[in-house]
Parts: structure tokens; sequence; C-alpha cells
């Protein structure tokens, strides 16, 4: 039974070290670029505001 145990551990933790290298996640991060983001002008509420305003038809400096 300890010899089961400790199989199961070492098959356990050698899993979580190979999932990094060998997982959905990996492949996925190796394949694709990370998107750089481009800073606006604006503080991040006036831009919630201004895409409301210009929903509803407003002028984008009516906050």
């Amino acid at each position: 039974m300890n010899l089961f145990i400790i199989c199961f551990v070492l098959a356990a933790l050698l899993y979580v070290l190979t999932l990094p290298f060998v997982g959905k996640r990996a492949k996925k991060a190796h394949t694709e670029e990370m998107p750089i983001r481009g800073y606006s002008e604006r503080f991040p509420w006036e831009e919630d505001r201004i895409a409301y305003n210009r929903k509803h038809g407003l002028p984008d400096d009516a906050i």
C-alpha cells in the first residue's frame, strides 16, 4: 500500500510539473504573441462615459 501511495504521488507530481510544457495553454502561449496595449488619452472611467454618451447620441464631453 505504501508503494502505491508513493507511486501515485510521484505520478501526480510529474503530471503537474509537465503541464506548463505540454498542456493546452503552453501550446497557445508559444504560438500567439501577446498584444501590446495601446494607452488612451483619457482615463478608463472617462472612456466608459464617452462610450455611453455615444451610444445614446450625446456629445463626448457631456460627462
